[in-house]
């Protein structure tokens, strides 16, 4: 097979892999296989799944579920029983792979640390969780950082301190457990409870004051708009950048019932069925939806992971009854099924097992009154004096909650499936190329996008550069095989606003800066004109970092607009000349800067090619030499900007964003400080 084919079979592959996960996680935090099966089978057309598992649809995402959902199976099964905690040696190698594949693997970081300090608040901390975390955390951690984008960001990122936080907070626990077995084998609850406390206190107290010593050295890495955003009840994050991304808007109704459709409802309904199950892992399902659904709410991107949870918890009630069901039958022919023998685990004293233990004690009267205490005794008289009365009547409930079920199912399934092939159907179509219908009812395969970028492959030199929208980097390099001035990451808050620059300084300007690092630049434009439609946001990034673009007083840059008419200042701009070319009255790209080279069919992609390109600029930026690698012989090495753009790069302000509480010597943006100043006067967004 060609790499070619591999990529675009990937998807499917690992699509089945994290099915095959959500079956077998379902089955060990339900305790029921038929739970399992039927959150698999959910699992795996279940839209929000398939929007990241179509063939073709090449991307990290991809193969990061397939990862999330083996990490918590794994980390479910390691805390099983006490004897359970091997099973972390393999989780954390799960985890190291979800770190290698995309960066929301910090959500299986926290989700993982979150849990485990929920089981030490029910109760249930024993030395196999401990063993199970410590290993999960330094283990997974320390793989971590091999990954070279990653590096030792685990242990600096605020985004991964709860982690760390829970990983410390067991070796105090272990710690005063150990100094208990050997040395105060008859301290009582209430002494050790004391020590406990007391240790936490002095602990926390010189972990603070480490914290404010390694802040005033900046050691620790702020958080990033992304997942601060995830937190604010503002949909405006304060980053130009990250609000002009559409998957990072809040999700809305429609998206949900697209996404996660009939098995949310089913979903809403095992949140009820996980509180029965013996398994420590029981609590784990609760947690994962709250989570997921809570930035869900905050980033419509992040649907893809209520795909998994919204699966497990539609296959509870399916399961759950399923099996109840064909239990009556063997029941009535094997007699009842033997008492599940789950290995002893010792009750500690002195933790939050003991205060548990009381309040039921305590609560044990009102809660289990003399009625049920009387219906479990009938219940227990029917199964030992009249044992074929008592499975034949199981028998026939069985047989009437099954059909009963099975036929107000069977219409939503049906819906479901076929809102699935529906959604299967879209979603398999590359956004490159679609569908359209003319205006004679013929239908045609508007392929312009994909064929431009072949035209590159084609008629372009190999060492051509190619500026354009950051959107379009990962399809310049990987369908016009061409160096792309810039791709398809957000990290890189500075390069890109210079990319907005760029496009939106008039037509003389943008040629001096763009002959020193591209050789052809390409807009998409056409019916759809994206270009223009998206183009204040250039203006906007850029004028965050270039202050001078739209000047102080326009943050949002609303001098800078092409609907419903161009402005003076979007007339001017490369982008709106480079569109419009000889489209419109008096609109043309100066032929002694610009060649048209190429313009699709349709006419949605238009490119030029750059003249009077400054060869010393190339070759400066081409030669090894001049590039920054993070170590020596490292293939991660990030290039310079040549010379002759010093004084550029010079008035560029490095973005400040509103959580760099440690950077210092920044100022923030103009446009930063608008939506503090809105947020904070109105308690709502700026009007942008």
């Amino acid at each position: 097979m060609s790499v070619n084919d591999v990529c675009v079979m990937v998807p499917a592959w690992l699509a089945a892999v994290a099915t095959f996960s959500i079956f077998l996680l379902t089955w060990e935090v339900s305790e029921s296989s038929g739970a399992g099966v039927a959150a698999a089978l959910v699992m795996a057309i279940i839209p929000a799944h398939l929007m990241r598992s179509m063939t073709g649809e090449f991307d990290n995402e991809c193969v990061a579920m397939a990862a999330f959902c083996t990490a918590f199976w794994l980390w479910c099964r390691s805390v099983r029983y006490p004897s359970s905690w091997p099973w972390a040696v393999p989780a954390a190698l799960a985890y190291a792979s979800a770190v290698a594949t995309w960066g929301g693997y910090i959500f299986v970081n926290n989700l993982i640390g979150l849990h485990a300090a929920v089981l030490v608040g029910f109760g249930k901390y024993n030395t196999g969780l401990y063993r199970a975390y410590s290993i999960w955390y330094a283990l997974g951690s320390w793989l971590a950082t091999l990954v070279p984008v990653v590096g030792w960001t685990p242990f600096r990122s605020i985004e991964q301190m709860p982690s760390m936080a829970v990983f410390l907070g067991f070796q105090v626990l272990e710690l005063c457990d150990l100094y208990r077995r050997r040395r105060a084998p008859n301290m009582s609850a209430l002494r050790f409870c004391l020590l406990r406390v007391a240790v936490f206190v002095s602990i926390g107290v010189v972990a603070a004051g480490v914290c404010w010593a390694l802040m005033q050295f900046n050691y620790f890495s702020p958080w990033s708009a992304r997942i601060r955003g995830l937190f604010l009840k503002h949909r405006k994050t304060g980053n130009p950048l990250v609000d002009s991304v559409a998957e990072h808007q809040a999700a809305s109704e429609q998206a949900y019932d697209m996404y996660l459709s009939t098995p949310r409802y089913f979903a809403f309904v095992g949140l009820f069925l996980c509180w029965h199950q013996r398994t420590p892992s029981k609590i784990f399902p609760v947690l994962f939806a709250a989570v997921a659904y809570h930035f869900s709410l905050k980033m419509s991107r992040l649907i893809i992971i209520c795909g998994p949870i919204v699966s497990i918890l539609a296959g509870y009630p399916v399961g759950i009854v399923g099996d109840w069901c064909i239990e009556q039958a063997k029941r009535l022919l094997c007699g009842p099924p033997p008492s599940p023998v789950d290995e002893e685990v010792p009750k500690r004293t002195g933790g939050m097992g003991s205060i548990l233990r009381i309040c039921k004690m305590l609560m044990w009267p009102v809660t289990y009154t003399d009625e049920i205490n009387a219906v479990e005794n009938w219940s227990t008289y029917m199964t030992t004096r009249l044992p074929l009365l008592d499975r034949s009547a199981r028998l026939v409930l069985a047989a009437v909650v099954a059909s009963w079920a099975w036929r107000e199912a069977q219409e939503p399934w049906e819906k479901f499936v076929s809102l699935c092939y529906q959604h299967a159907d879209s979603l398999a179509g590359p956004g490159l190329a679609y569908e359209a219908r003319y205006r004679d009812g013929r239908t045609v395969i508007v392929d312009d996008y994909y064929q431009g970028y072949l035209w590159i492959d084609k008629n372009t030199p190999a060492d051509a550069r190619v500026l354009a929208w950051w959107d379009y980097g990962y399809q310049i390099t990987g369908i016009a095989k061409r160096t792309s001035v810039a791709d398809g990451n957000t990290w890189n808050h500075e390069h890109i606003a210079t990319i907005g620059r760029i496009l939106s300084n008039p037509v003389k300007k943008s040629h001096n800066i763009m002959r020193h690092l591209a050789d052809y630049v390409l807009v998409w434009a056409g019916e759809r004109e994206t270009d223009l439609r998206i183009s204040t946001h250039f203006a906007r990034i850029g004028n965050s970092v270039f202050p001078d673009i739209c000047g102080p007083r326009d943050p949002t840059c609303s001098k800078y607009a092409a609907y419903p008419e161009p402005t003076p200042m979007m007339r001017e701009s490369f982008v709106y000349n480079a569109v419009k070319h000889k489209l419109l009255p008096g609109v043309e790209l100066n032929p002694k800067l610009f060649k048209e080279v190429h313009t699709t069919k349709h006419g949605l992609m238009r490119i030029y090619q750059v003249l009077n390109v400054s060869q010393e600029s190339k070759d400066w930026v081409a030669d090894p030499a001049n590039r920054i690698c993070d170590a020596p012989g490292s293939w991660y090495c990030v290039g310079q900007y040549p010379p002759a753009l010093k004084k550029l790069i010079a008035k560029r302000k490095n973005f400040s964003q509103l959580e760099d509480f440690n950077r210092k010597g920044s100022e923030k943006s103009d446009y930063t400080r608008l939506i503090e100043k809105q947020q904070a006067e109105t308690g709502r967004d700026a009007d942008l």
